[in-house]
């Protein structure tokens, strides 16, 4: 195994699936909430939002774009790490800039294991 700072983002996630196969339904779940909820109050978003590296409207976009991919591949990403974290972690796009953030903010704010917490602590916010 490579050390954790040669690992890349489609490396990152295709561990985090096989450590943890459980939460990976959840998580997909839970990006399409907050997806559906980002189109839902797109007014309110827009008017309060200030995170500055993104605009709403691309934050909107690269949320579409992880939408689509979960409808399209949803049962695949289940069974299959390579799936999740090609479909989802692609070095070639910025929506993995948004599957992380959701990832982090999942495990902060709706996952029930401690230990999934802990990796996705060490993964995603090293």
């Amino acid at each position: 195994m490579k050390p954790i700072k040669s690992l890349t983002n489609t490396d990152k996630s295709k561990l985090l699936h096989e450590l943890f196969p459980g939460e990976i339904p959840l998580l997909l779940d839970n990006i399409l909430a907050v997806c559906a909820d980002l189109k839902e109050h797109k007014e309110a978003y827009a008017q309060t939002w200030d995170f500055g590296l993104f605009t709403f409207d691309m934050w909107l976009s690269l949320a579409e774009q992880a939408e689509l991919r979960i409808q399209k591949y949803r049962a695949s990403m289940i069974k299959s790490s390579k799936v999740f974290s090609e479909q989802l972690f692609s070095s070639f796009d910025y929506t993995v800039l948004f599957v992380n953030d959701r990832i982090i903010k999942y495990a902060e704010n709706h996952s029930k294991s401690d230990k999934f917490k802990l990796a996705v602590t060490l993964l995603f916010t090293t």
